[in-house]
């Protein structure tokens, strides 16, 4: 299998689940957990995202995700996770068209489709976030500040209003053995607060865990 013909499936994979997710009848995490930077072509990551909620009632979820290169400048992700949430799953896509190259920060934007349900709430959920990030280095390695601004419509059986939230953190690269980042999202309109760690795995499509 080339790698092109792997893309095309990832792909048609992540349109087809997102399409089967938005056909079926809370508000869920909503955090970006991911940089401006692209994942290039040729290796895919595998992710664990727990999370611990600062408002309503405080909880915690945990979600699992899997990014992969869809062209120079676009990356896709489907996650599924649970917790304080029932349950979630959703499809994204991110735009880098402005990289990160000498002063210049990476500069994008990522369109997801998210399905939730919670306490017996189904949630549809388009959103839209703007990130930002630079790649900086430290005496602990490569590290990636970001921010971000996502801004999502939900919509369920009964209502549906506009939520945002403030998204600021960061991605080290201290172990090339896997990507450790954390993100802290305040709750701008009808949202909630959250606390996310993140930890992610690189993989070559033709040789595996990119272990060293």
């Amino acid at each position: 299998m080339t790698k092109t013909t792997f893309k095309n499936i990832l792909l048609v994979a992540l349109l087809f689940s997102t399409t089967f997710l938005l056909s079926r009848t809370s508000q869920a995490y909503l955090s970006l957990k991911e940089t401006a930077e692209l994942v290039p072509d040729g290796i895919f990551k595998l992710g664990v995202a727990p999370q611990l909620k600062l408002s309503d009632g405080s909880g915690f979820n945990i979600g699992a995700y899997f990014d992969t290169s869809i062209s120079d400048d676009m990356n896709g992700r489907v996650e599924i996770g649970g917790g304080k949430t029932d349950f979630w799953t959703s499809g994204s896509v991110k735009w880098v068209p402005f990289p990160d190259v000498d002063r210049q920060p990476a500069i994008g934007g990522r369109l997801a489709l998210i399905y939730a349900r919670d306490e017996k709430v189904n949630f549809y959920n388009v959103q839209f976030s703007p990130i930002i990030s630079k790649l900086a280095n430290t005496t602990y390695g490569k590290m990636i500040p970001f921010v971000g601004l996502p801004i999502t419509w939900v919509s369920t059986k009964d209502d549906s209003f506009v939520s945002t939230q403030f998204a600021v953190g960061a991605e080290w690269f201290s172990n090339k053995d896997m990507h450790v980042g954390a993100e802290l999202d305040l709750n701008l309109n009808k949202s909630f607060s959250s606390l996310t760690a993140f930890i992610s795995f690189p993989f070559d499509q033709a040789t595996g865990y990119k272990k060293k």
